[in-house]
């Protein structure tokens, strides 16, 4: 008979004892659909199966076994994803650092003619007073050269921190 008249024959009920006991892929079939209870109680015995224990040496043999080894796709590496600089950041605080170093040092008037046509009251070769930057051709906008004010400091020390900040690798 062949194997799907049995598995029609299972299905529809009719199927022999003695075939399920005969054949265990048959009996592993009808276990599924039926179950064992019902199979025992038809008087049908489960087929002698082997045994799912796999025989393995103590070690004592000297059996060399290479075993293959798969062939995994390998991972491409990962990108290295350096942190850029901000250059721009750092352009514009360098110059605005020189632009202060060069007002301290040598002072900005002696640099850039600032006045058109000094009068004696104004010395525009001097550094210029950062505070007093919009009325520089007033007397007072103007002081000695390498004297340092708040205004200088604060703006020396904060181009000087943006400026390092700027060269951290973010």
């Amino acid at each position: 008979m062949a194997p799907l008249d049995e598995v029609k024959r299972l299905l529809d009920g009719t199927v022999d004892p003695d075939a399920l006991e005969a054949n265990p892929e048959l009996y592993d079939m009808a276990e599924t659909i039926y179950g064992r209870d019902t199979l025992e109680h038809l008087g049908v015995e489960a087929p002698e199966r082997p045994s799912d224990s796999i025989f393995q040496p103590n070690g004592d043999s000297k059996h060399e076994v290479e075993m293959p080894l798969p062939n995994l796709p390998t991972s491409p590496d990962p990108e290295v994803v350096e942190g850029k600089r901000s250059w721009i950041i750092f352009s514009l605080t360098f110059i605005i650092f020189a632009l202060l170093m060069v007002n301290l040092v040598v002072g900005l008037g002696s640099v850039v003619p600032l006045c058109d046509s000094p009068d004696l009251e104004t010395p525009c070769e001097d550094k210029l007073t950062l505070t007093s930057i919009a009325d520089y051709e007033s007397p007072n906008s103007w002081t000695e050269t390498m004297s340092i004010n708040t205004a200088d400091g604060v703006l020396t020390v904060l181009s000087t921190a943006l400026m390092a900040y700027s060269l951290r690798k973010k």
